[in-house]
C-alpha cells in the first residue's frame, strides 16, 4: 500500500481503536459489523455494479457513523468480482480509496443511473455527518503516530543552513 493513501487506513485504525476493536480484521468479526451487513444485504441484495448477487459490503467512508452503524448510506453491497476489480489497480496492489470509490459509481452508474442505492446516495449524503469530534481526535492520533514514526527512521537534521542565514542578515 501507498504511503499516500496509508494515511485513511490510519484514521480508520485509531477510529477502530476508540471503538475498542484492535484491528480492522476484528472489527470485520465482530457481531456489530455482521448486523450491519446483514441489513445492507437485507435492503440489497444485488450488486450495485452488476446483475449478480452481493456478497461483500464495501465501506464508501470511513467516518465514525458509518464504522458504528448510526447509518448505512456509505456502505455499498458489491459482489466479489466487481470489488476487487475497483480496489485492486493494474500492478496488482491496493487503489486508493478515493480511486476505488470513482471505480464503484461509475460502474454502478453504467448498470443503472436510477438504481435505488444510488439515488439514495446522492439524496442523502449532505444530510449525514459523522462526529466530528471522534473523526478529529483520530486524525490528530493518527497524524502524531506518523509523525513520531518519521522522526524515529530519519536521521538528525542539519540546521547549518538556517544558522548561517540568520546570521548573516543581522547589521
Amino acid at each position: 500500500m501507498k504511503e499516500r493513501h496509508a494515511f485513511i487506513y490510519a484514521v480508520r485504525n485509531e477510529l477502530l481503536l476508540s471503538f475498542g476493536f484492535k484491528s480492522y480484521k476484528q472489527y470485520l468479526k465482530s457481531s456489530e459489523w455482521a448486523e450491519m451487513r446483514a441489513a445492507v444485504f437485507a435492503e440489497y441484495t444485488e450488486c450495485i455494479c452488476c446483475p449478480s448477487k452481493a456478497q461483500v459490503v464495501h465501506h464508501v467512508r470511513y467516518d465514525s457513523a458509518t464504522l458504528l452503524g448510526v447509518h448505512r448510506l456509505n456502505l455499498a453491497p458489491l459482489c466479489n468480482a466487481c470489488h476487487e476489480l475497483m480496489e485492486i489497480d493494474e500492478q496488482g496492489e491496493k487503489c486508493s480509496l478515493a480511486r476505488a470509490n470513482t471505480l464503484m459509481l461509475e460502474m454502478a452508474r453504467r448498470k443503472d443511473a436510477k438504481q435505488p442505492w444510488l439515488q439514495r446516495f446522492y439524496k442523502d449524503r449532505g444530510r449525514f455527518k459523522s462526529k466530528k469530534r471522534v473523526d478529529a481526535g483520530a486524525r490528530k492520533q493518527a497524524w502524531r503516530r506518523r509523525r513520531d514514526e518519521r522522526e524515529q527512521e530519519s536521521l538528525p537534521r542539519d540546521y547549518s543552513g538556517v544558522f548561517w542565514i540568520r546570521a548573516r542578515r543581522r547589521p
